[in-house]
């Protein structure tokens, strides 16, 4: 997986929303800090494409996907996630 260009990616984590990652974000890096967050339960810090910054607790049972999307001449219509508003009252 190319690492080293500033390509848009995607990070998905135990199968909720497609978060788009900022492009100055090091996949390899956050790869390497995601693997060692998930073998003791820590959380992982990362900033979206929006430039929101997020702490996710990753444990040895998550499942995270990062997708590096080819380099595309028009820019991505991405769906913005939404935000903690629209969660459930329990949930907070």
């Amino acid at each position: 997986m190319t690492t080293g260009q500033r390509q848009q990616a995607i990070i998905v984590i135990d199968d909720d929303d497609s978060i788009p990652l900022g492009r100055d974000q090091d996949i390899g890096d956050l790869k390497s800090r995601i693997e060692q967050a998930a073998a003791t339960s820590r959380f992982v810090d990362f900033r979206t494409a929006e430039g929101a910054e997020v702490s996710v607790l990753l444990s040895p049972v998550s499942r995270v996907r990062i997708a590096v999307l080819p380099r595309r001449q028009d820019p991505l219509d991405i769906p913005q996630p939404a935000g903690f508003d629209d969660l459930p009252a329990d949930l907070m």
